[in-house]
């Protein structure tokens, strides 16, 4: 994300050449999935407007965030997806199309860790689109689908691999990756010791006391499932968080293998208040404004903002939480009833290339938001907003499909 952001500043000085591209993946993403049937259901339209004037849309899309350039470039990976499926018999469009896809969930990959789950069921739709093709037996259609599947993940990786290389070697040389596991370690590590103080830690006990100290007289008491900040700042915080040596890791996976009823129960905890995001300071659920150290923005060239139109911005937003529009557990139950709306197509003979990349979609987002089970400290809301606008194309999708002459009881 620094680097196309960088290449946007390079365009034009500024945000808006990189927020113009990303909310166009998003918008052409979202007509795309609407323009897969031919005369679109009139009730779509209202459906669209309702999306569009929501705050998920109307203040995320303006916001340089990296969660909303992974969304968009997964949203629009399926969707060129989607229409590869529809144009398969033209092979100059599907291998336009392919290579788009390809291009965006590398993107999306490279854009968030987690972000390869997406490139797993984008495969594997690719692999299923190839496979539904009529023209071969039905173990040719197997192995096709095998094979595009197995040569869907291996450009995606060799994509990811080449890329980081190339990243990696213009970088600060700063170890984020490796920093980032040893917070997580450091946390459900506090997260147990809250639940249970008696929680054994023998090899911090033996290799670094220091910590298990600090974990037992200090994070404990402070531990909350929203987020880890206020770990950082307790006295030798920043140190702790962030410990020198294995043996961190070492007690954290001694923690997961002995005591996993432990480890369960703390994670379900930091997951559901991830997946809930209660409207609290611990929470941010709205972003308006350019706010920062001082110090760095200063070195980038900019200046703190909250002006008339920020406040009218969050203004705006506040008058959405607590609804279903600023909720991801209702874009979530939106996304399960459009996978079984799409599955009793699929009974009925609807299987065709657009239900297949709308289907993926959807797991893929599922899948995304369950992964943060493992991974989350905090509980922003931005984390999962693939979730939700996932959901908004899926049920513009549903919205906009007509049933299939099978479904119709008509003749092919």
């Amino acid at each position: 994300m620094a680097w196309l952001l960088g290449l946007a500043d390079r365009v034009h000085p500024g945000a808006w050449v990189f927020v113009v591209l990303g909310a166009a993946l998003f918008y052409g993403a979202l007509f795309a999935f609407v323009a897969l049937e031919r005369r679109p259901r009139p009730v779509s339209l209202p459906l669209l407007g309702l999306w569009m004037v929501s705050p998920i849309v109307l203040i995320y899309q303006g916001v340089v965030l990296k969660d909303v350039l992974f969304a968009n470039a997964a949203l629009a990976g399926f969707a060129a997806l989607a229409w590869a499926g529809r144009l398969w018999g033209h092979a100059f469009s599907r291998g336009l199309l392919l290579g788009a896809a390809l291009l965006l969930f590398t993107l999306a990959a490279l854009t968030r860790q987690n972000g390869i789950v997406v490139s797993l069921f984008a495969a594997l739709a690719l692999g299923a689109i190839a496979a539904v093709r009529p023209e071969v037996g039905r173990r040719s259609r197997i192995i096709r689908g095998i094979l595009w599947t197995a040569t869907a993940l291996a450009l995606v990786g060799a994509c990811d691999v080449l890329a980081g290389v190339a990243l990696r070697a213009r970088s600060d040389g700063r170890p984020e990756d490796a920093n980032h596991l040893k917070v997580l370690q450091v946390y459900d590590l506090a997260g147990a010791t809250r639940l249970d103080p008696t929680t054994p830690l023998p090899i911090l006990r033996a290799r670094q006391p220091a910590l298990e100290r600090f974990l037992r007289e200090q994070a404990a008491s402070h531990f909350r499932s929203a987020g880890v900040d206020n770990l950082f700042a307790l006295p030798g915080g920043g140190a702790m968080m962030v410990p020198q040596g294995s043996a961190a890791g070492r007690q954290w996976a001694s923690l997961i293998r002995d005591h996993p009823r432990l480890y369960i129960e703390a994670r379900t905890r930091v997951w559901l208040t991830t997946l809930r995001t209660p409207g609290s300071a611990g929470c941010p659920m709205i972003i308006t404004g350019v706010d920062g150290d001082p110090a760095m923005l200063a070195r980038a060239g900019l200046r703190a903002r909250d002006d008339a139109k920020d406040e009218w911005d969050e203004d705006y937003a506040s008058r959405f939480l607590g609804g279903p529009l600023y909720s991801h557990m209702f874009y979530g139950s939106l996304l399960i009833v459009t996978l079984a709306w799409l599955a009793w197509r699929w009974r009925q003979g609807d299987r065709g290339p657009e239900a297949i990349a709308t289907a993926a979609m959807g797991l893929a987002a599922l899948a995304f938001a369950a992964s943060f089970f493992v991974i989350s400290v905090d509980c922003d809301y931005r984390f999962l907003y693939f979730l939700d606008v996932a959901a908004m194309a899926a049920v513009a999708r549903m919205t906009a499909a007509r049933p299939p002459p099978t479904i119709r009881g008509e003749a092919r």
